[in-house]
Order: structure tokens, then C-alpha cells, then sequence
């Protein structure tokens, strides 16, 4: 029969009243109803907490553990402990800034989507870094992709280091979580067989002609085109600048907010982007009879009733083109942009200038997800590996030159090396 461990009381006739302690000590008395030692001490939120302790010296390392914490700013215990993890990042999320609307809106996919379904219910003070690790693997099993997996450890890095830099949490289980590293595979430009296509078929349409001109050779945004209006184009010095963008914005609806990066930028546009600008111009103005009493005219690509264009609608169009050109509909809007961008990079634009039409800042940006080798680049990546080897009339003067100092050059066996070859064909 196991024997319950004696509990040190005070001493017979000691006093067994709480003690007179200096002001930020703490306190140290003994209950006589639960037979224990009892500390209590304010927590750096000003909240007091107290340990049933077996031994006055526990007691005092409790009082004396909670001081040390306050000085160095921390706490030791959650400001809300019976708080879920979801309502913890729900809470985080809706008080924290975020520089995008799509940043918010991505880290509340992951909230809802990808952590809430696994993890949601627990308490956040019982969440542990297998916890964490144990919600990658099922993510990465599930088949999630890398970028899934990157917003998800994101929201939750951000979250707990907030709480723990606030005092909310004693510490952080992230500090020690191992995060799972599965490259995101970034989507690719279209081949040409199928933007020809696409291209021929959007000619048949102004409004189609103009969208694709702008999405897939001048390679903006599908947000900046959303946002383009009439007047940002400068028809005497044959320029358009971009300088806001689309987006629509939880508890605010559809907005017109500054490009990425805060920076407008200007490109130019050549005489034939200038006429299918203002076919397009000219067919809008004939068909404005539809128009909603406020639409303004002003946006270049607005949606039927002469209003801003969203995503939706957007999308709409652009699936719409892809069945009637015979190609995928799988195809992504985005993917625009990257065709335009690699279709420059392939026919031999320099970066920098690649990079004023993309509006990115770093280069390595720019070539590490954005652009891409196409079939015709790789030939003539075959046709300068060609041309880098000496021609025969070089090899002959080579032959001629070491003939007269002496050296002889190997002799190749050539039927022994077609043998060779057909040999290892034949494998």
C-alpha cells in the first residue's frame, strides 16, 4: 500500500499566519484546510496567482521565480487560458495590421481551412510543438503544397511570437517546432501553341482583344488591370501608367488601393497596342446603353454595367475564352502575366527592363517565379552551344599549326566510335 509523502507544516507553537513581506515578494502562509504551503504572487499582467506547495521552500522559489519573470518582462502564466487556439488567432488576426488586404485574407484561409478542422479546439496553453508538427504531417499527407504548408507556419509563428513579446504567453511553442520543407511549385507561363489561341480567339471581341493585350503581352496584374482608367493612358507620348489596383477588402467590398510595393510605374505602349486600345474604347462607347446610372466610364475594363470589375466576373471571361480557343481551362488568370513576362526574357529583353514591365524591386524575384525557359529559348540555347564549338575550318588550322611545331593530335577512330554509339543505343 503506497504511503502518502508527510507535508512540512510549521512547527508546533510556530506562527503559521501569512508573512510580512517586502512590497513585490510575494506571499507565503500555510492552509490548514488543504494541509499545504501556499505562494502567491502578481504575474507581470497584475494578476495574482497562487501554488499549493508540499514544502515552504517551493513556496518561496514560486514567489521568487514570479519576481524574476517580471523583471525580465516575461510572464508565466497565459493572460487567457481556457482561450481555444481559434479563437486565440481569430483574435489575432482581426487586431493585428496587415501591410495587404490579401496577406489578411490568406491567414485567415489557413485559420479556418487548414488549423481551426485539426487543432481549433484545443486549449492555446496546451498546444506543444508536436502539437504543431503533427498538424504538418497531416497537411503534407493530405497533399497540401508547400505554400499551404508556409502560410500556415507563418500564421502561427506570427501569432504566438506576438503573444509571447505582449505577455499574453510564458513562451512561445514555435521557438522549437520543425518546420516541414516542401518547395512550392510556382505555376508556369502557357506554351505558345495554346496562348496563340488564346490570342487569336480574344481578337474577335475589342473588349477581349484589349484585356489579353494588356494581361498577356504588357504582363500587368489582373488586380492593376481591374484598376486601370482611360486616363492613365497618355496617347502623345504612347505610354500607360499603372499606379492602383483591385481588391476586394473584408467589411469594405471592392476597392481601388496603390500597386504592390507603393510604386507607380509607367510603360510604354507601341502604335498597334494604341489601336487595339482604342477599337476597344470605341466599341465600349457603343454599347454604354446597358450601363448602370453610376458608372462613370472612367475604368478601361469594367464589368457589364460599366462598373468596377472584380475577380469574379474576371474569371468568368477569362474561362469563357479558354473553352472557345479549344485550349485547357485549366489555366489560371496569373498566368498571363508570367507568359508575357518569360516571352520577354526568351527573346533576349534584358532583366532590367523585364523588371520595369513586371514593377518587382529584386530581380531575383523576378527570375526565380516568374520567368521560365519556353521550347523556342531551349533550341536556341542549342543553337549557341553550336556555335561555341570550333568550326572545321578552325580545327584545320589547328591541325596545320601543330604539324609545324611537332604535335600530333589524337586520332579518332570514327567507325569505332559509330560502333560504340549504336551499341549503347541498342542497351
Amino acid at each position: 500500500m503506497a504511503t502518502r509523502k508527510k507535508v512540512r507544516g510549521p512547527r508546533a507553537g510556530a506562527s503559521a499566519h501569512r508573512d510580512y513581506r517586502a512590497n513585490g515578494e510575494g506571499s507565503i502562509y500555510w492552509d490548514k484546510s488543504k494541509n499545504r504551503w501556499i505562494g502567491s504572487a502578481y504575474d507581470l499582467n497584475g494578476k495574482r496567482h497562487k501554488k499549493s506547495c508540499m514544502t515552504r521552500k517551493e513556496a518561496e522559489a514560486f514567489c521568487h521565480e514570479m519576481k524574476r519573470a517580471r523583471a525580465l518582462g516575461k510572464t508565466s502564466f497565459a493572460a487567457h487560458p481556457k482561450m481555444s487556439l481559434t479563437s486565440f488567432l481569430t483574435n489575432w488576426c482581426d487586431n493585428r495590421s496587415f501591410r495587404s488586404p490579401e496577406t489578411r485574407r490568406s491567414y485567415e484561409t489557413a485559420i479556418k481551412n487548414w488549423i481551426s478542422p485539426h487543432i481549433g479546439s484545443m486549449l492555446v496553453v496546451n498546444i506543444r510543438p508536436a502539437t504543431i508538427e503533427q498538424l504538418y504531417q497531416k497537411l503534407e499527407s493530405a497533399g497540401y503544397s508547400g505554400g499551404t504548408l508556409n502560410v500556415t507556419h507563418s500564421v502561427l509563428s506570427k501569432a504566438f511570437k506576438d503573444a509571447f513579446r505582449l505577455g499574453e504567453l510564458p513562451s512561445s511553442p514555435m521557438n522549437r517546432v520543425q518546420k516541414i520543407k516542401k518547395t512550392s511549385v510556382p505555376s508556369r507561363h502557357i506554351p505558345k501553341v495554346d496562348s496563340d489561341k488564346i490570342y487569336a480567339q480574344a481578337m474577335k471581341d475589342p473588349y477581349m482583344h484589349a484585356r489579353i493585350e494588356i494581361g498577356m503581352v504588357c504582363s500587368l496584374r489582373p488586380g492593376e488591370i481591374s484598376g486601370l482608367k482611360w486616363g492613365d493612358i497618355d496617347l502623345n507620348h504612347k505610354k500607360l501608367t499603372i499606379e492602383r489596383q483591385s481588391q476586394r477588402v473584408k467589411g469594405q467590398g471592392l476597392i481601388l488601393r496603390a500597386v504592390k510595393q507603393n510604386q507607380a510605374r509607367t510603360i510604354p505602349l507601341s502604335d498597334t497596342q494604341i489601336e487595339i486600345l482604342t477599337i476597344h474604347r470605341v466599341n465600349q462607347e457603343m454599347n454604354k446603353q446597358n450601363w448602370s446610372k453610376d458608372a462613370t466610364g472612367d475604368f478601361i475594363f469594367p464589368n457589364s454595367i460599366g462598373m468596377q470589375m472584380d475577380d469574379k466576373g474576371d474569371t468568368k471571361l477569362w474561362k469563357r475564352l479558354l473553352r472557345d480557343s479549344g485550349v485547357s481551362t485549366s489555366y489560371k488568370r496569373y498566368q498571363q502575366r508570367k507568359t508575357g513576362l518569360t516571352n520577354l526574357s526568351a527573346s533576349g529583353v534584358d532583366l532590367p527592363t523585364v523588371k520595369d514591365y513586371s514593377g518587382h524591386t529584386e530581380i531575383t524575384t523576378l527570375a526565380n517565379h516568374y520567368l521560365s525557359s519556353t521550347s523556342a529559348s531551349m533550341n536556341h540555347a542549342l543553337e549557341v552551344q553550336g556555335n561555341l564549338r570550333p568550326s572545321k575550318e578552325v580545327v584545320n588550322q589547328l591541325e596545320i599549326d601543330n604539324q609545324l611545331t611537332g604535335w600530333e593530335s589524337p586520332k579518332l577512330d570514327v567507325r569505332s566510335a559509330q560502333s560504340q554509339a549504336e551499341g549503347f543505343r541498342n542497351v
